[in-house]
């Protein structure tokens, strides 16, 4: 998982969205009208239907009453364009009132014609009178009775108009009043869930799901529960698929849904999973239905029969299959089933171009590099796949357009000085497009050179342990935006693990800790994921060498790192691969060069595998208040109790330091339950204040240190919680102080006896 090494391109228009927006800016369109747009003395005339104004002493009808001009939808947008211009939404409800007494007009089909209803209706939705939206909705039913036309968008701009104002009661009136005549089909309705699936407010009015309820198609699994995840909001996807499955509206096409039904299984094993969905993420696209057996496929066979008899999978001839993809005379889809049913599971480059060949743009080779990988069959790694990958990716059809085209064998591309010979007479030849092609080319392949020659240079740097030299390429690589393989971010993690010391410390430890935590760091800055083990490797060293400061800035820093990520995939945060449930991580196992995925940043912090509970869990939890209360009292403390607490940070409020951070970040993200951080709290109390008989002297140390009595200490402790009482009262607990103290007494002198010791007493430390 690398950053790209292209900038996003802009977004491009939507080709459906009618690009006609003011009609006096396409006057061709308007016929023989076309000087009647620019004459306003005119216009105030034809359009003072009540003949109180202009028109009161007009000799003869008006143009919209004479009968030759009945139904003609370019003079009415004449009238209806001076009108907005001169009044806005008045112009348009003067225009309306005078349409819906004649009702000569139901033209859908002119250029004009989505212009003109459009106008009308948005005015309808922002003037202030019910009755003209009212009247929109019977002229409708008028047009659709009697002339069999429906006004366009009608019902996706009515509703999407109360859903965006937050009119709930009238999205869901009008969306009954509609869908019987102006359903506007599935993949529209969709595309208005998904336009407002992220508002919350209409999420927990329950307002989309109500729509969803009512309409009449029950396939919309595949569009919304897949777009929404992608987005990184996974608890809306779930929450809409738990809707979606009681009403038996499942997944059709495994591909686009496997992503979130994964990240489900991973996360969530506790949620079962229906049938269909279970297909999806097992590669089974031949779920059989009410108990019938699944279709067994020719491909199934040739493999049964291969390992049966010991026959292996025919070698593929990239030539022969390209000619075969190529064949206009067989459907594409028809062409890719039959190379999967032959056991295929590589294809080549011309293969690859043959296939984009037939779809000429860079959308439709994305659909078909999908459905080659839903059925298990990849590409050979050249640097043709890897320019059409990225022309693909950066939706550039013309350089896609261009490539494909090319004379050039896509060999040709894995040749670095044969490129750099072909663009100086391409370029005499004036061929542009060939130069701007090759020069592409040389980019990308370049780029792969620099990131080769950097990952060489940052293993050497490592391995020499150059400090300077690596933080320099690593800020390099970062700035050029070039990834890091994961041999040599194995052989950092691995490292890692052997240099930071966890128990036995020297005058290096902390220039070690310090180390990789600067090469952490800029891993993370570049998206590199860093293992949850790591992580704990250095908070455990920080914590007993009693570096309770670091501390405190490390895991704040993790905690924003896992809850608030700006990572360069909005919603998501990168984790390893190594910290990722095991449905996630086995269908990648054969992928290579994977540092980790991205997991959507709304993730429970109460999910098991959440990263930062993975790091921070409820043993750490413990360790760190067993660190910070050592840590506190190995030195007396110069300070009155009255004068703790105070100043509000973790530093100030003595023993109390970690309880202040843990409620921090439980305030920021971090799973903290408060009963298991006041069980790990007291037990350190019992070695303060419930024995006298302990087996280490650094216990005895803390003891003779600390300044404050039990009272003093629980209130400081409840203050370091904030939000009411952290601790059981203190009668209370007194009481468990002294029964744990007995306890541990007892306990401490049978460790003693048994080692042949006696305790250290408090006079021999001091």
């Amino acid at each position: 998982m690398q950053p790209s090494l292209y900038r996003r391109p802009a977004q491009q228009p939507d080709p459906d969205q009618d690009p006609i927006r003011s009609l006096t800016q396409h006057g061709r369109l308007f016929g023989r009208w076309v000087a009647l747009l620019s004459d306003s003395s005119r216009l105030a005339v034809e359009t003072d239907f009540a003949r109180e104004g202009p028109a009161k002493s007009w000799q003869g009808p008006l143009l919209a009453d004479k009968l030759e001009h009945r139904g003609d939808l370019a003079l009415w947008s004449c009238l209806l364009d001076y009108q907005t211009r001169v009044n806005g939404d008045l112009g348009a409800f003067n225009i309306w009132k005078a349409l819906w007494g004649r009702k000569s007009l139901y033209d859908v089909d002119s250029p004009l014609a989505p212009v003109f209803w459009q106008t009308i209706l948005e005015a309808a939705l922002r003037v202030d009178d019910r009755r003209f939206l009212h009247g929109v909705y019977l002229y409708s039913e008028w047009m659709n009775a009697t002339h069999g036309v429906k006004w366009p968008q009608l019902y996706s701009t009515v509703v999407t108009h109360f859903l965006r104002t937050h009119q709930h009661r009238q999205a869901i009136q009008w969306h009954l009043r509609l869908i019987p005549s102006f359903y506007p089909g599935p993949d529209a309705f969709a595309d208005i869930l998904k336009q407002f699936a992220s508002e919350p407010e209409l999420h927990r009015a329950s307002t989309l799901q109500s729509l969803y309820i009512s309409n009449p198609n029950r396939q919309l699994y595949d569009k919304l529960v897949p777009y929404l995840y992608a987005r990184g909001d996974a608890g809306l996807a779930m929450a809409w698929r738990e809707l979606l499955i009681r009403l038996d509206d499942l997944p059709l096409s495994p591909v686009p849904v496997r992503p979130f039904l994964r990240y489900l299984r991973g996360y969530f094993p506790n949620r079962p999973l229906h049938p269909r969905e279970e297909a999806a993420i097992s590669n089974d696209d031949n779920l059989a239905e009410d108990g019938e057996s699944p279709t067994v496929s020719r491909e199934f066979i040739n493999r049964v029969h291969g390992a049966t008899f010991g026959i292996s999978v025919k070698n593929y001839n990239d030539g022969l299959g390209a000619k075969w993809l190529a064949s206009s005379w067989i459907s594409l889809d028809t062409a890719i089933s039959t190379i999967a049913a032959l056991g295929i599971e590589k294809i080549g480059p011309l293969s690859l171009q043959a296939i984009a060949l037939r779809e000429r743009n860079a959308q439709g080779v994305s659909k078909r590099l999908d459905q080659l990988q839903s059925h298990g069959i990849s590409v050979f790694g050249s640097n043709y796949l890897r320019l059409l990958l990225q022309f693909v990716k950066i939706r550039d059809d013309e350089l896609l357009f261009d490539l494909l085209q090319s004379d050039f064998h896509p060999d040709v591309f894995d040749d670095l000085p044969l490129l750099a010979q072909l663009l100086e007479p391409t370029i005499a030849s004036g061929d542009w497009r060939t130069y701007r092609l090759l020069l592409a080319a040389r980019i990308l392949i370049t780029q792969k050179t620099a990131r080769e020659t950097a990952n060489a240079m940052l293993r050497a740097c490592f391995l020499n342990r150059n400090q300077q030299a690596l933080f320099r390429t690593l800020d390099d690589m970062r700035a050029m935006e070039i990834g890091i393989d994961l041999a040599q971010a194995d052989l950092i993690f691995q490292n890692l693990y052997a240099d930071v010391p966890v128990h036995k410390f020297d005058s290096d430890s902390l220039k070690t800790v310090a180390f990789y935590l600067a090469v952490c760091r800029r891993l993370v800055s570049m998206e590199i994921p860093v293992p949850a083990a790591c992580w704990k490797q250095l908070i455990t060293s920080i914590g007993r060498q009693g570096r309770l400061d670091d501390l405190e800035r490390l895991c704040v820093e993790l905690t924003s790192l896992y809850t608030s990520s700006r990572s360069s995939r909005p919603g998501f945060i990168p984790v390893h691969i190594d910290d990722i449930p095991p449905p996630m991580k086995q269908p990648l196992l054969g992928v290579e060069n994977l540092l980790g995925v991205y997991v959507p940043e709304d993730l429970p912090n109460t999910a098991a595998w959440h990263p930062l509970r993975l790091i921070i869990n409820t043993d750490m939890m413990g360790s760190l208040v067993r660190w910070t209360f050592r840590a506190t009292l190995s030195q007396p403390w110069n300070v009155r109790p009255a004068a703790l607490g105070h100043q509000g940070r973790p530093r100030d409020f003595y023993c109390g330091w970690i309880v202040r951070l843990l409620r921090i970040l439980r305030d920021r993200g971090l799973f903290v339950r408060r009963r298991e951080v006041v069980a790990a709290v007291i037990l350190r109390l019992v070695e303060l204040y419930g024995t006298d008989v302990l087996t280490k002297r650094e216990l005895q140390r803390a003891k003779a240190n600390n300044i404050l009595s039990l009272a003093e200490m629980k209130t400081l402790l409840d203050q370091a919680w904030g939000g009411g009482e952290f601790l059981p009262p203190l009668e209370e607990l007194r009481a468990e102080i002294e029964k744990r103290g007995r306890e541990k007494t007892q306990k401490n002198i049978r460790y003693l006896r048994q080692m042949g010791k006696r305790a250290p007493h408090l006079r021999h430390v001091l």
